[in-house]
């Protein structure tokens, strides 16, 4: 019986056309799909276009189009790249598709569901940086963005949050009694300290633009881009569109 095997590239982000660091990543993991294939292996090849958020809302605004438009257009020019090079993607994933969109309304709905309260809702106050879409610690309007230095903007919003901080001793137990589930052992490592150091609760809605998924139940949040981008690797599996998902 063959083994399965998933790889998938960075889903990209659409604010900007296609260049040579893209291509580098889908080159690599199309190298390492050949080689699977070679070897008998199950293989499935991912890449697609991350397209929500409010940094694209605000592209298309400047290009003078709405964000379905921009993000249309540009899916388009990665995939025909893709197509142009030869590589052997097995799908193309985009988050503003419906497979997509039906996919994390079901997650939200899991995690919501689940009963331990794990999301609830809050309230924001502070700084955000655009380009990043990050909430960052800065101070004061237009302070510098720790990561990009670009000027962030003062943000206050209703959101529902997400309790990671309850997940916190679980993780801890499982690197250390799994070492091997992140690899190579500095990555781990690097994680286990950062979840050592205290984790914090989660953003995982916006309240003040629309460009996104629609947040189950109440339509005024959509679902926070991370969020929404990071499901791909499971959505573009099926989840959320079937009875075992």
């Amino acid at each position: 019986m063959s083994k399965k095997f998933y790889i998938t590239t960075p889903i990209y982000y659409v604010n900007a056309h296609p260049h040579i660091g893209h291509a580098y990543t889908t080159i690599a993991c199309d190298t390492i799909a050949r080689r699977h294939r070679m070897l008998g292996d199950d293989t499935w090849f991912l890449t697609g276009t991350d397209e929500h958020g409010q940094k694209i809302e605000r592209a298309a605004q400047a290009a003078g189009k709405t964000p379905q438009q921009f993000t249309d257009e540009i899916s388009a020019e990665f995939r025909a790249l893709w197509d142009r090079m030869g590589l052997t993607y097995d799908d193309f994933i985009r988050t503003t598709s419906e497979r997509h969109k039906q996919g994390v309304q079901a997650l939200w709905r899991k995690i919501r569901d689940n009963g331990n309260g794990y999301i609830y809702k809050g309230t924001y106050s502070g700084q955000y940086c655009v380009s990043d879409e990050l909430y960052v610690d800065a101070v004061g309007p237009g302070a510098p963005c720790p990561i990009c230095e670009r000027p962030t903007e003062t943000v206050h919003e209703e959101n529902y949050y997400f309790k990671l901080s309850a997940f916190q001793d679980e993780l801890i137990r499982l690197y250390t009694e799994q070492p091997d589930f992140i690899r190579p052992e500095t990555r781990r490592n690097e994680v286990l300290s950062f979840v050592r150091g205290g984790l914090r609760d989660l953003s995982i809605s916006r309240s003040t633009f629309s460009w996104g998924i629609p947040v189950p139940d109440d339509p005024k949040h959509v679902v926070y881009v991370w969020m929404d981008a990071l499901a791909n690797y499971i959505t573009a599996l099926g989840y959320g569109s079937r009875d075992s998902s």
